[in-house]
């Protein structure tokens, strides 16, 4: 794999290489995922959540000209009740988000309830969720952005004043940026029948292989709806509309329920 070698020399291999024996750790087991995007994020939140003593991470791709940011994938403390931000709707436009998006690095929340950037919204939000103290960065394909990175604590903290911050902006730009590049990359170009693209009608033959469960789920990811949101509409199991979703998945030959998505919103134009 053409993309997988080319990012094993640059962060693994050359001159530049990382040096930080924990970060090339990271860097070599998200290679070996680099054809599942979520799997990539998955391994990410959890590893960040261990390495800096965090109570939840999160991530996931997104835009800053998207209504809304969605946390694709997450990590949780074991040891206290901490609550999950998945299927959250974030308001993309709030000023707080907005300030994450434009950052060059790591954005260092110290206090959230007195933190000036903070929107309205978004504070009520994260004090909701318990958040006291808080990092979160953008990950970037150059100057392009992908998606948002973000570790929380429950209690009050310093990581701006300890290593974690310096960590977290080259795990962030060293690392994910071109990882989660490539991943997407490759998520985008779906392949089938031994590495035809799939457009128009071959999408649309491929969906008569769902199920009508797994088409009704599909399309209400489609419409936007987060996992919570659809298993609350269709009066099923959060773990019934995830296996679903990844049974559709490996249906249609994609890796990521945001493929699913793009793919299944151009079908409708045929």
């Amino acid at each position: 794999m053409a993309a997988q070698r080319q990012l094993r020399r640059s962060l693994l291999d050359g001159h530049g290489a990382l040096r930080w024996r924990p970060a090339r750790d990271l860097a070599a087991h998200l290679l070996l995922h680099l054809d599942e995007p979520d799997d990539c994020w998955r391994f990410a939140a959890g590893w960040l959540r261990e390495a800096f003593d965090a109570d939840r991470v999160d991530c996931g791709f997104g835009r800053p000209d998207e209504a809304c940011y969605r946390p694709q994938a997450e990590a949780l403390r074991r040891d206290r009740d901490v609550p999950s931000v998945i299927g959250l709707a974030i308001d993309a436009a709030d000023c707080g988000v907005q300030t994450v998006w434009h950052a060059h690095g790591v954005v260092v929340l110290r206090d959230v309830e007195q933190e000036g950037r903070l929107g309205h919204g978004t504070r009520a939000e994260l004090l909701r969720m318990g958040t006291r103290v808080k990092m979160a960065a953008p990950i970037m394909d150059r100057t392009r952005p992908l998606g948002l990175m973000c570790v929380d604590w429950m209690d009050a903290c310093e990581p701006a004043r300890d290593e974690r911050w310096a960590r977290f902006e080259e795990i962030a730009a060293v690392v994910l940026g071109p990882v989660m590049s490539a991943a997407q990359r490759m998520a985008s170009g779906t392949q089938r029948d031994g590495g035809r693209p799939v457009h128009g009608g071959d999408a649309i033959d491929l969906l008569e292989s769902l199920t009508p469960a797994e088409r009704t789920v599909a399309r209400l990811a489609v419409d936007g709806l987060s996992y919570k949101e659809i298993a609350r509409r269709l009066n099923r199991s959060f773990s019934t509309v995830d296996h679903q979703l990844r049974s559709a998945r490996s249906k249609l030959g994609v890796s990521s329920t945001a493929r699913l998505v793009n793919l299944m919103s151009g079908t409708r134009a045929h």
